[in-house]
This record gives C-alpha cells, structure tokens and sequence, in this order.
C-alpha cells in the first residue's frame, strides 16, 4: 500500500512539473509602463488569454481555446509593436524578480 501511495505521489508531482507558466513583458516609455501577459486557465497552454494593462486598466486582447503557442505569438507580436513605438519591453520570469 505504501509504494502505492508513493506512486501517486511521484505522478501527481510530475504533472505539476509540466504546468505553464504565466509569460509576463513589462514595457516602459519614461514614466509610463504597459504591461503584456499571457494568462493561463489551467495547467495547459490552452486555452489562454492575452492581457493588456494600461494606465491601471487591464484588458484582454486575444483569447484562444484550442491552438497552443497562439497567446505567445500574439503577445510577441504586439510586444515587438511596442518597440517599435518606442518602448523598451523586457520579459518577467519566475526566476527574475519583477522591479517595483
């Protein structure tokens, strides 16, 4: 009974390992800052939001249910746009702290 309960342990930890994590690109223009986030429902790449915050407000952009890597290609894409604005963007990480 013991190795069985280890066993389902062993699983449950392993399917968290693979779980997504939030894409977050922080873009600032003197003191303004945007900010571009692919938000997750579960722990799967789909289906996924990309969220605009803007003056404290935030928006959803694009929602996709079914295709992975769409949120991300989006978000690049309008990140990418930013610059061209003139924003600098630069990508938040889990293992990055986020400046305050």
């Amino acid at each position: 009974m013991r190795n069985v309960v280890m066993l389902i342990g062993v699983i449950t930890m392993s399917g968290n390992a693979f779980a997504v994590e939030p894409v977050k690109y922080t873009c600032t223009l003197n003191n303004a800052e945007r900010i571009i986030e692919v938000s997750y429902t579960g722990d799967k790449a789909v289906p996924c939001a990309v969220n605009y915050t803007k003056d404290g407000a935030t928006q959803s952009l694009w929602n996709y249910e079914s295709t992975e890597g769409q949120c991300e290609a989006k978000a690049t894409e309008f990140v990418e746009k930013q610059k061209s604005w003139g924003w600098s963007c630069t990508e938040n990480t889990a293992d990055a702290p986020v400046a305050q």
